[in-house]
């Protein structure tokens, strides 16, 4: 006679030897300790316990697998054969035409476990089977990269390749990346900062070439210088200031007379024309000597408010 347990941890139902009544075990798929309880019946039937006294000694566990023992509701028409994997579901199947269970009687947990054991490997040796056939089904382009010989001798190549190149301190290498990272600075922010220095340069050049003038007011004076020989080109023509005192600023104007003996002054170049006021005027040749006019050193006045137009006589 067997006992019929179900487990108050996981529902499982269990079957035990009637002579493991009163001990203690342990449920095989939830681990749960439970007290082996006596059976209910007293006819020889199998009975369905649930509890029993805990003061007992403890025993091994129960020799039933969990793929035995799924989760069922309790039933008491219950069988376990019925909710067995499929696998196990044929193998009782098989069994019962020509196993020990042809006679009408049911297969024990020893047989069921070796039997699903065995449909288990059967499933393995189906799933190889079926690897190799999909492995040797891929298309004949898909080749191995090489032999060992091949990927030793790749092996040797890299080495060598890596022996042959320049080891890089860590100095250096942080080096090489400071000069990148400036080099990156300068792509980044050189252009805006050398079109700003173009900019500027120019603008002092311009500056520069235009010699703004910021003394004493100009005014032109233009003459023409007479002569019998005819030969007037060429000759310097100089105003000197004659000063009327401490807070007179000017300076001398000087011009050169072309062809037909006339001239302009320049006071400051490119600035042309004289302050107003008294001037001497002298002439020079072009050795640098001084030439006397007719009159000597003439007293010429550079006005403000009329036209400033002086001939002069060798």
């Amino acid at each position: 006679m067997t006992i019929r347990y179900i487990c108050m941890g996981c529902e499982s139902v269990l079957k035990i030897k009637d002579e493991k009544a009163g001990t203690r075990g342990r449920c095989p798929k939830c681990k749960a300790e439970f007290d082996v309880p006596f059976s209910s019946d007293d006819d020889g039937t199998e009975g369905i316990g649930r509890s029993a006294s805990k003061n007992v000694a403890p025993v091994d566990d129960i020799d039933m697998p969990l793929e035995l023992t799924p989760e069922v509701e309790d039933h008491p028409d219950f069988d376990p054969l019925e909710v067995l994997s499929p696998s196990i579901a044929e193998v009782r199947t098989s069994s019962s035409d020509s196993g020990p269970g042809a006679n009408g009687k049911k297969p024990s947990i020893a047989e069921l476990m070796r039997d699903f054991e065995a449909g288990k490997k059967k499933e393995r040796k189906r799933d190889s089977q079926s690897e190799i056939q999909s492995q040797s089904s891929t298309p004949s382009s898909v080749k191995t990269v090489g032999t060992a010989t091949d990927a030793l001798s790749r092996a040797y190549q890299q080495k060598r390749e890596s022996a042959n190149q320049p080891t890089v301190s860590a100095k250096d290498a942080k080096a090489a990346e400071q000069r990148a990272l400036f080099f990156q600075f300068l792509l980044k922010k050189a252009g805006p900062l050398s079109a700003l220095v173009i900019l500027l340069l120019s603008g002092y050049y311009w500056y520069m070439t235009q010699n703004f003038y910021h003394g004493v007011p100009l005014y032109p004076v233009t003459g023409k210088l007479i002569s019998q020989s005819g030969d007037v080109e060429g000759l310097r023509v100089m105003f000197s200031p004659v000063s009327s005192g401490s807070e007179d600023q000017r300076s001398a104007a000087e011009g050169v007379t072309a062809a037909d003996g006339s001239y302009f002054l320049v006071y400051m170049e490119p600035h042309r024309g004289a302050p107003a006021g008294k001037y001497e005027v002298t002439l020079f040749a072009k050795s640098g000597m001084p030439v006397m006019l007719s009159g000597g050193m003439p007293m010429l006045t550079v006005s403000d408010t009329e036209t400033n137009y002086f001939e002069l006589s060798l």
